[in-house]
């Protein structure tokens, strides 16, 4: 009976042991675990580690990138390192006007970590190219062509009216349009159809319907009105956009009739 006892005695402790084994290796799997897991998560949840160069030239009109830069760097999945400001001029910002085959001023490079995951979705968003891994941003007009060596985006805006037509839309609010669809105007000139110039548009564009606008060709650097642009509009043998939904905008005047229509 003693010899039994004690063998129970020692069944039970071998028993408790392996409890306590067991208890202790789960116990270290879980550190080993944590240990293994949490560089990988907080490697995914770090922000891109980014460098930025913005090189410019002197173009009183061009296109502000500070606006992109200042938009990156409000990005959570993002962290500037450093940040440059080079003029054309400058021989490093030449290397990487060659190195990058930048066309345009001005231009953001964007080096450093991306690739990462998390801030490709950015970098489409800005309408950004890769050459390697190399981010560049450049193209918002208005700006300067290196092969050209003009700045490219200015638009000029032809309004044309007619004086006699008081119900008529105000043509002006084509110029509250305009810049939504973040075209530079520099220069706008109104014509009435009793002028020379006037008339001479009239025929050259036969242009039916008034009041209208004429844009010219620097408009074509504006994809985001450019898109829509065959939806009320023409563009002509020479270049020049003519606004032609006059019916879209309010009250005209048909000169083919020589009535106004009234747009309700």
């Amino acid at each position: 009976m003693r010899r039994l006892r004690d063998e129970n005695r020692l069944y039970r402790n071998v028993f408790l042991g392996l409890i306590v084994a067991l208890i202790v290796l789960y116990g270290v799997n879980i550190f080993i675990t944590s240990k293994i897991i949490s560089p990988l998560k907080s490697e995914k949840e770090r922000p891109a580690n980014l460098h930025l160069t913005l090189i410019t030239t002197d173009c009183d009109n061009c296109f502000d990138m500070n606006n992109i830069v200042s938009f990156i760097k409000r990005q959570t999945n993002v962290k500037v390192l450093t940040e440059k400001n080079l003029t054309y001029g400058n021989k490093e910002a030449q290397q990487l006007i060659s190195k990058n085959n930048i066309k345009v001023l001005p231009a953001l490079v964007i080096t450093g970590e991306t690739l990462q995951d998390d801030v490709i979705p950015l970098w489409n968003n800005i309408g950004a190219e890769f050459v390697g891994n190399v981010v560049i941003v450049s193209g918002y007009p208005p700006y300067y062509s290196l092969e050209t060596k003009n700045v490219v985006g200015l638009v000029q805006v032809i309004k044309i009216t007619d004086n006699s037509c008081t119900e008529c839309y105000n043509v002006e609010n084509h110029m509250q349009i305009l810049p939504r669809f973040g075209v530079y105007i520099d220069k706008s000139l109104t014509y009435d159809i009793s002028s020379s110039n006037g008339k001479d548009l009239l025929k050259k564009y036969n242009i039916t319907k008034v009041p209208t606008i004429i844009l010219s060709p620097d408009i074509s650097v504006y994809p985001a009105l450019t898109r829509i642009w065959n939806q009320v509009g023409t563009v002509e043998s020479d270049g020049w956009y003519v606004f032609r939904a006059t019916e879209q905008m309010g009250t005209y005047k048909d000169l083919t009739q020589n009535k106004v229509v009234n747009v309700t």
